[in-house]
């Protein structure tokens, strides 16, 4: 439990806030309902019932980044699993479904914080879906191994 105490007059008001790990999973636990809505960070205290104070604090705490940081971060990391599991839905779907429609510069903030260029991971994925159609309709091992 954080508290921080401020002057006011004479007296000094305590604020108690949960622990940073505590915020961290409330604030995580929302993203997870609806990130792919448009989400106002200044009202996220007010959902949660914590001051703008803890939730700040707690975030630099925990996680070392800001909260604007944070829900992108949870936003790209949808992306990469939304692409990784239905890689032909088309970018655009996936960045609008993801919630990352009003972010400028998807692209490059996707390849920047995964360190692969998106036509790289959009090919290897869909390489990938089809590696497991293919085991789907060919689950004997003999089918992996190519004739002589």
């Amino acid at each position: 439990m954080v508290e921080q105490s401020f002057r006011h007059g004479v007296s000094i008001l305590p604020i108690i806030c949960d622990s940073p790990m505590q915020i961290v999973v409330k604030v995580r636990e929302y993203f997870g309902l609806h990130f792919h809505e448009s989400i106002d960070l200044s009202q996220l205290p007010a959902l949660l019932g914590i001051s703008q104070y803890c939730l700040d604090l707690g975030f630099m705490q925990a996680r070392g980044i800001s909260l604007s940081q944070a829900l992108q971060e949870f936003r790209l990391n949808k992306l990469f699993a939304a692409l990784t599991d239905q890689p032909r839905q088309g970018l655009d779907h996936a960045i609008e479904a993801c919630g990352l429609s009003q972010t400028k510069g998807v692209v490059a903030l996707f390849e920047h914080a995964f360190g692969i260029e998106m036509p790289v991971f959009m090919l290897t994925c869909r390489r990938a879906a089809d590696d497991r159609l293919f085991r789907q309709d060919h689950p004997h091992s003999t089918a992996l191994v190519l004739p002589m």
